[in-house]
């Protein structure tokens, strides 16, 4: 069986696939840098030039309640988004805020030994925050 479009998978998460939607997802799905929606609006107007940054916003409030993407850090207020689903960590740079992907083994780190106060752990995801090579460069 073919593996599902982002359109079956928008149905299947009660979503309409409007064109607006459509394009914020698939310009989040190409940009590896976790943006933020401001970057999203600047990636996708030109090509739809009446989208408002409302409309970003919304659709990745839909797309995040959906299980289609996830915010991975609040660096500020700016909140920022990633639309791989599959296991991974981040390394956040605390100069230029960007966000990379890494895979951390976690097997060493057993989320019953984290339990603290009765919670239960069900997941981990790890954010590392330091200084990219770049902006080491640059100092």
């Amino acid at each position: 069986m073919a593996e599902p479009t982002i359109i079956d998978r928008f149905r299947e998460a009660g979503l309409k696939a409007t064109p607006q939607r459509l394009a914020i997802y698939r310009a989040l799905a190409r940009m590896k840098d976790h943006p933020s929606p401001d970057a999203l609006f600047r990636a996708v107007r030109g090509a739809m030039p009446s989208l408002s940054l409302g409309t970003v916003y919304k659709t990745l409030d839909a797309l995040e309640g959906a299980g289609l993407v996830e915010e991975v850090s609040r660096l500020g207020e700016t909140k920022r988004y990633d639309a791989n689903l599959a296991p991974h960590d981040h390394l956040v740079c605390t100069v230029c805020r960007r966000i990379a992907d890494i895979h951390v083994d976690k097997r060493s780190v057993k989320p019953a030994d984290l339990e603290v106060e009765g919670f239960e752990v069900l997941e981990m995801h790890v954010q590392l925050f330091g200084v990219c090579r770049d902006c080491r460069k640059k100092r």
